[in-house]
């Protein structure tokens, strides 16, 4: 087609699309909706950076006061006038007391597009020697990612909302001539009736997606700075929201080539919107649940309670019996608490605690393991709803995805076992148990905070190729059904 038609084609779509107000109606509703859109996801992210500022000044607060009360003691010949139970002096009092520092997953700019897990998985812990602690939700565990309609965030306003915008915009290209009673003329024209369609297609296609662009860039250099739009996550973000639009306009352009009326259009891609987008993913939610049911917070707990209960039984009792039958210990003879007491608790904590961390890994396992086979059938499935492959795509590419908030998870662990190698060898040993100085206060371990936006682990090459072959395949099917269009 050459390029004057397509010059007058495309002033031709901006009369029609302004005659029927249609354009500015459009535009007003997209820019309502993004700007309010980022604006949540842009709040969330920022309350998640203040709380992270606090979190920070709180360390440096405990490790300021830590430093200053073992100062104290040192200088009064290790004398300490309070409870024993305070004295920082002894490791285990350290560990359990002013010693342990955070673990926090920073927030990825790009997450102010897709809330994802962000608002329901930690993204900080308290890590101490027994255990890592989120102080904000203790509620059921499920799979989140399986909530598939959730926040009001860019990410649910791209996926649910603008596919809606999509068919007002283009649901009866043909169908309006025929209505209009322009089709005749057209028939007449010189020019193929499919090229006139697949590029007028095509102009809506491009004035939808720019004007999309041009409200996003803006808004998020505003909110978010411009550093994170030259990363290798945000222009795979403009890739698969630009496919995604496409795969909309080419489904569009195909329901039009049956020539059907325009009310029966809009009602067919309403249609295939709500099958693809609603009812899929919520049979697919129902569906994994029951292949893979995740076990329930009191399952968890009661399988650490009955691990934990069988060792007291056994090698629990013969070692609370040594230890708190050792002349160090004289927890029989002392009616007040003693040193060696404070090292016999920190023996037992240390001995104890690794049968404790087996028994939560084993029930640990049982929740991410059917987790990550909930993931997986997600992504064996994802062909069938597109909404599925965005949701997993953005959330991924905005830091946000459940993978990356287990790997945090894992790195926690990791960090915790660090820790308690830390403490450990300090508080259980007689040479070493109360004698905690500044330098171990600095050697205190720090957990290494990044944002885990890495998406290598997403085969993210295949399903755009694969969603690529699909809208080629859809616009050529309208495409040959326009060659065959009679009235």
């Amino acid at each position: 087609m050459r390029l004057p038609l397509i010059n007058i084609l495309f002033r031709h779509e901006l009369k029609i699309l302004s005659r029927n107000r249609v354009l500015l109606s459009l535009s007003a509703l997209i820019i309502f909706i993004l700007v309010s859109a980022l604006w949540i996801g842009s709040s969330m992210l920022r309350k998640q950076e203040q709380t992270i500022i606090k979190i920070s000044q709180s360390e440096k607060e405990s490790l300021d006061s830590l430093k200053t009360r073992i100062k104290r003691i040192e200088a009064h010949q290790m004398v300490y006038p309070g409870f024993i139970w305070d004295d920082p002096t002894f490791a285990y009092n350290t560990a359990r007391n002013e010693g342990p520092n955070y673990a926090v997953k920073k927030p990825f700019p790009l997450q102010v597009l897709s809330i994802g897990q962000s608002d329901v998985q930690p993204f900080y812990y308290k890590v101490y020697i027994n255990k890592k602690q989120y102080l904000t939700y203790e509620s059921e565990i499920e799979n989140s990612f399986l909530q598939f309609i959730g926040n009001f965030d860019f990410a649910f306003v791209v996926i649910y909302l603008f596919p809606l915008l999509i068919i007002v915009f283009s649901y009866n290209v043909l169908s309006a001539e025929k209505e209009q009673g322009t089709w005749v003329l057209l028939k007449t024209s010189n020019q193929s009736i499919a090229q006139m369609m697949i590029c007028r297609m095509g102009i809506r296609y491009l004035l939808f997606t720019s004007f999309f662009w041009l409200i996003v860039i803006p808004v998020l250099m505003i909110t978010i700075g411009g550093d994170a739009l030259f990363t290798v996550n945000w222009t795979w973000i403009m890739a698969e929201v630009s496919l995604y639009f496409a795969f909309w306009f080419a489904l569009a352009l195909l329901v039009n080539s049956f020539s059907m009326t325009s009310n029966v259009n809009a009602m067919v891609l309403i249609f295939i919107w709500l099958f693809t987008g609603i009812i899929i993913p919520n049979l697919l939610q129902i569906g994994l649940n029951k292949v893979y049911p995740i076990p329930s917070r009191i399952d968890m707990l009661t399988a650490e309670r009955d691990a934990i209960n069988a060792y007291f039984e056994k090698d629990g009792q013969d070692l609370t019996k040594e230890v708190f039958s050792s002349p160090k210990s004289m927890i029989r003879q002392a009616s007040v608490v003693t040193p060696g007491m404070v090292y016999g608790y920190g023996v037992i904590v240390y001995k104890s605690q690794e049968i404790k961390d087996q028994a939560t890994a084993v029930a640990e396992e049982k929740l991410y393991g059917q987790i990550r086979k909930q993931q997986e059938g997600i992504r064996q499935l994802q062909l069938l709803s597109p909404a599925l492959m965005m949701q997993e795509r953005l959330s991924a590419l905005a830091g946000s995805h459940w993978y990356q908030f287990n790997q945090f998870s894992m790195d926690t662990d990791r960090f915790r076992k660090k820790t308690q190698e830390f403490y450990y060898p300090k508080m259980a040993d007689e040479n070493t148990y109360r004698t905690f100085s500044i330098a171990d206060a600095d050697a205190i371990p720090k957990f290494n905070a990044k944002d885990y936006h890495d998406f290598s682990w997403l085969k993210i090459w295949q399903s755009f190729l694969i969603y690529l072959g699909i809208i080629i395949l859809l616009l050529v099917s309208g495409y040959r059904r326009l060659l065959e269009a009679r009235k």
